[in-house]
């Protein structure tokens, strides 16, 4: 899975296609969450969260992590500085540092990885989160009815035949990460919904009970 053919023109897609409203997910809770000392921003692309976090977070130390070389390179363009850091790795392969980060942001990237494989991405970035760690979620999801319903599995379908096509991207359903987050010790706070219930945008936090954990299995 590579999006270094896109990443030039992913803004611009995103745009045509959705306008605002992919934007208006990633930043739904940020004025909500308590201020976090360390963040991750895993699968950030071409960094249309990461300003946001920057300018609300300004003393916050933010590590950027992305798979494609290309997608990091444009958010570097956007925001330099001693508090941010940028790290090109494949999240499958990444060994996570234990409880380092109290805030993790996956904002349209769960959406990425297969039944198989997403189970191990939750685990890994679980266990990079703090005892108390803030977890936001943006994202795709399927509607629970009617037209709302058809609409979002047509649309969705389509997103995946095309990303497949131009990504190599291996995943070609929408898996629901909610169980995987609720056995690794989170629990959704708030939620919104926007686009027919095409789009979510999730604020989960851990439990203070949650265990961590020093290397995730299957890593």
């Amino acid at each position: 899975m590579s999006f270094d053919r896109i990443a030039p023109f992913y803004r611009l897609m995103e745009f045509i296609s959705a306008g605002g409203k992919l934007q208006r997910c990633r930043v739904a809770f940020l004025d909500a969450i308590p201020a976090p000392q360390t963040i991750l921003l895993a699968g950030e692309g071409h960094g249309r969260f990461l300003p946001e976090c920057v300018r609300k977070f300004p003393d916050a130390q933010i590590t950027v992590m992305d798979a494609s070389e290309r997608m990091l390179a444009i958010s570097r363009s956007q925001v330099t500085g001693e508090n941010v850091r940028y790290e090109q790795v494949d999240l499958l392969e990444w060994q996570p540092p234990c409880a380092a980060f109290d805030l993790i942001v996956t904002n349209f990237f769960l959406d990425c990885f297969t039944k198989d494989e997403l189970p191990r991405v939750i685990e890994k970035l679980a266990c990079a989160g703090t005892r108390d760690a803030s977890w936001l979620i943006a994202d795709f999801q399927i509607a629970s009815a009617g037209l709302a319903r058809w609409r979002s599995c047509m649309i969705l379908h389509l997103l995946y035949v095309f990303f497949r096509m131009v990504s190599r991207l291996r995943a070609s359903e929408l898996i629901s990460p909610d169980a995987l987050l609720e056995e690794q010790g989170f629990q959704r706070k708030a939620r919104e919904t926007f686009e027919w219930d095409l789009l979510k945008s999730e604020w989960w936090t851990a439990q203070s009970e949650r265990k961590t954990f020093g290397t995730p299995a299957g890593s």
